[in-house]
């Protein structure tokens, strides 16, 4: 009776896990559908907005400057957000003071922003000469990190991580204000979006929204801001963050994605993506 009651048991077991395993494989095919088909859209959303950027300002449905505008397709709704890399903070060119701006806004105290600026500046200097409060491959290789200083400027703002100080979660809030395309020292407000402005304008909400709203009446004509005259920079080059939220009716959420373009006029297609990540919603600019 024993054996029998034994036998049962583990019989038991053995199907308990393989249903959990059936389970599991489900849950990742699922996963993996759902990844897939929302890739698709972005890919598509993409190819609309870069045709948008061809179309005259005042005829444009998609705002440059981080606004929302919703585009149905194929039974899906994409959320479609695009700003100029030009309208976010370059970690290679952007005035000390600009970036200590960002260090704060992101919530950083201020006793510890120059310490991680100077280690941002011995990552992409092409010297060994460590600052006061720098890093040089020396720190990096006793906190174990092999890579030590880049000594070259970022090439992609995902290299920020590779910095020493810098967390997963100072880096995800970080991202939403810095480029490392846009090679100018300070901001062009006609393609930066809501937060970026927000903090130009030292969190005065309403100056802000009424810039916004001049900008927009402008339609693509320059305005200048009545804040943040300093950090000011009338450089538009042709590349842009773009972040997309698709969400079809077979989806209890939707998915979300950031990318960077480059436009490319004469060819085919008339752009070059740089840059392709799933991000949280809470990421999403403002």
């Amino acid at each position: 009776m024993m054996i029998v009651l034994w036998v049962i048991v583990i019989l038991m077991m053995m199907a308990g896990s393989l249903v959990y395993s059936s389970r599991t494989q489900m849950q990742m095919m699922d996963y993996a559908r759902f990844s897939a088909k929302g890739r698709a859209l972005a890919e598509a959303a993409t190819h609309f907005a870069v045709m948008q950027l061809f179309v005259p300002a005042d005829e444009r449905l998609i705002k440059i400057g981080g606004q929302k505008a919703t585009w149905e397709y194929e039974g899906a709704k994409i959320d479609i957000r695009m700003a100029g890399e030009n309208g976010l903070v370059d970690i290679n060119q952007a005035d000390r003071n600009l970036l200590f701006e960002v260090f704060k806004k992101t919530g950083v105290p201020e006793k510890e922003i120059d310490p991680l600026l100077d280690k941002i500046e011995d990552f992409r200097d092409p010297d060994d000469m460590k600052r006061v409060n720098g890093a040089e491959d020396k720190d990096y290789e006793q906190e174990d990190i092999e890579a030590g200083a880049k000594d070259a400027p970022f090439e992609r703002i995902e290299e920020l991580q590779q910095v020493l100080g810098i967390t997963p979660d100072l880096y995800n809030r970080l991202a939403r204000y810095l480029t490392a395309s846009s090679m100018a020292r300070g901001i062009n407000p006609m393609m930066a979006p809501r937060h970026v402005l927000i903090m130009l304008a030292k969190g005065d909400d309403k100056a802000v929204d009424a810039y916004i709203q001049e900008r927009d009446d402008a339609k693509g004509g320059w305005v200048q801001p009545n804040f943040g005259a300093e950090f000011l920079d009338q450089m538009a080059a042709p590349v842009y963050r773009m972040q997309m939220s698709v969400s079809t009716p077979d989806q209890a959420f939707p998915y979300t994605e950031e990318r960077s373009i480059r436009l490319l006029p004469g060819r085919n297609p008339p752009f070059l993506t740089y840059y392709v990540k799933t991000v949280s919603p809470d990421a999403r600019f403002e």
